[in-house]
């Protein structure tokens, strides 16, 4: 039990820093302060943070990532998201469950586990995802996000790197063992 701490209390914080912020986000942006039913109806207020490339922007993102099958009718839509997040969460705690000591590789299934929860919250609450961190450079915006996304950029970015530690002490490990006399 103890070996799975780490990622009980990760996914907790990561989830509740995502939930907190979108609390606020829709308090401080929203024209209503609620989230709607529907992300179609969302009315923002924009707050910029920083001239030129951030600033907070409440949206509803109904598909995944970049709003990919955010088309997809709306009886199907939910039901199809929920389904892929508990098919993640189990494939995400059968990796962590087989990475005993590689810290590294836990980390960032714990932030995965963490985001996708988190967005997987708003969808069986709202329907849709709330986004509201848009980050751009003059006229290019890249798609608005969360901290939920936040954390599961950085745990798939953290799980290239481990790939590519282990893939170099495996190298380092056959040209050793080349090298070796017999």
């Amino acid at each position: 039990m103890q070996r799975y701490l780490l990622l009980l209390i990760g996914s907790v914080v990561s989830i509740g820093l995502d939930q907190w912020t979108k609390i606020l986000s829709v308090q401080a942006l929203s024209v209503t302060g609620q989230a709607p039913a529907d992300a179609s109806l969302i009315r923002s207020k924009l707050i910029v943070v920083s001239e030129g490339w951030f600033n907070l922007r409440l949206a509803g993102n109904k598909g995944a990532a970049w709003g990919l099958f955010r088309s997809l009718p709306e009886g199907w839509r939910v039901p199809f998201f929920v389904l892929i997040s508990v098919v993640a969460v189990a494939v995400i705690v059968t990796l962590y469950r087989k990475s005993h000591g590689h810290r590294l590789q836990q980390v960032a299934l714990t932030l995965i586990l963490g985001g996708a929860i988190g967005n997987l919250i708003d969808r069986i609450r709202l329907g849709y995802v709330i986004d509201f961190i848009d980050w751009y450079k003059g006229d290019w915006h890249w798609p608005t996000f969360n901290v939920a996304d936040i954390c599961i950029s950085v745990g798939v970015g953290l799980l290239i790197v481990d790939m590519l530690l282990a893939a170099r002490r495996k190298t380092g490990a056959d040209e050793a063992a080349r090298i070796a006399p017999d």
